[in-house]
């Protein structure tokens, strides 16, 4: 799904794709905590144990990180994310996935009352 994404939008490379220059391997550490989040959802200390090295070359990874690498990546996420999520939103706006009108999803949602 993730290169289908990539193939057909440049989502990745559209936000990410800056960093690279920066970062060693940025583009395919966000890649795996993304194949992560939509597979096994495990910690960041667990991602070496669960996934094979294929998966890994797939990716675009020259060496499998360390748990610290898979850290540091998700640290400057936060540390940049006053730069990502503007980008992100442009890239909504450019793919016309923006909408005026705003659904609240309730479907997670539970009420606690005396009554």
């Amino acid at each position: 799904m993730l290169d289908k994404v990539e193939k057909d939008y440049g989502l990745i490379d559209y936000i990410f794709g800056g960093f690279e220059r920066r970062y060693k391997d940025f583009v395919p550490l966000i890649k795996l905590h993304i194949y992560n989040r939509l597979t096994y959802s495990v910690s960041v200390h667990q991602i070496n144990n669960t996934y094979p090295l294929e998966l890994y070359r797939y990716l675009g990874f020259r060496d499998i990180p360390s748990p610290r690498t898979l850290n540091r990546t998700l640290e400057r996420l936060g540390e940049h994310f006053g730069l990502i999520y503007p980008a992100f939103q442009r890239f909504l706006s450019r793919e016309d996935l923006t909408d005026d009108i705003q659904v609240i999803d309730f479907t997670s949602t539970y009420f606690v009352g005396s009554k």
